[in-house]
């Protein structure tokens, strides 16, 4: 089982990229979709544009707020102290200096055996 460990700083930064690639994207569509949703039942152009965007940014608050795509921090070993940048709510951590094997979600933190 392999942990999601961010080895460098230019893979910290890929992630930060992509992140906001995917912000961008789900933005979008979100709001193209509910423009042409709107022009198709009917509503004028300007109200349409109001209906997608106001979607488009209920969506974008949702993904802020709720989200946490792609997100680093830093997991430090119970065991042996050992510190680690992984990605926020990744599931399994394998401690590369100990070996135990966690499993990490919400600040809730089970030892699973070494």
């Amino acid at each position: 089982m392999a942990s999601p460990r961010v080895k460098n700083s230019y893979q910290e930064a890929a992630l930060s990229w992509i992140r906001v690639l995917a912000f961008t994207v789900v933005v979008l569509i979100v709001g193209f979709s509910a423009w042409l949703t709107a022009v198709v039942a009917g509503a004028t152009w300007g109200l349409a544009a109001a209906i997608g965007g106001s979607l488009a940014g209920v969506a974008g608050f949702l993904m802020l707020a709720c989200g946490s795509l792609y997100e680093v921090g830093h997991f430090t070993c119970p065991a042996c102290g050992h510190s680690d940048k992984v990605l926020k709510q990744i599931g399994y951590y394998n401690c590369f200096n100990c070996d135990t094997k966690y499993y990490v979600y919400d600040n809730e933190i089970k030892e699973l055996g070494a």
